[in-house]
C-alpha cells in the first residue's frame, strides 16, 4: 500500500472502533435472543490448521516420489 497513512504516536491503532463494538454487541444480542450459544474462541491456531496439513502433504509427496518415481530412473 503506497498511500497508506503512517501511524502516529497520538493515535491508538489497536483500539476497537466504537461502530464495530456496537455491531458486535448487537450480533451477540441477536444470537442470544435466538438461543444460540456465545461464540467460542478458535480451538486451533493457524499453525495447526494450515501449516500442519501442508507439512503432512509434503511428507506424503516425498514418500510417494521415492517409492514410485525413484525406481523408474535409478532402479
Amino acid at each position: 500500500m503506497i498511500n497508506a497513512p503512517s501511524p502516529t504516536p497520538e493515535q491508538n491503532w489497536t483500539e476497537e472502533d466504537p461502530i464495530d463494538a456496537e455491531i458486535d454487541a448487537r450480533v451477540a444480542q441477536v444470537n442470544q435472543d435466538a438461543g444460540l450459544p456465545p461464540e467460542r474462541p478458535a480451538r486451533f491456531g493457524p499453525m495447526v490448521t494450515v501449516a500442519l496439513p501442508m507439512v503432512i502433504a509434503g511428507i506424503l509427496l516425498v514418500m510417494g516420489m521415492w517409492m514410485f518415481v525413484y525406481p523408474l530412473f535409478f532402479g
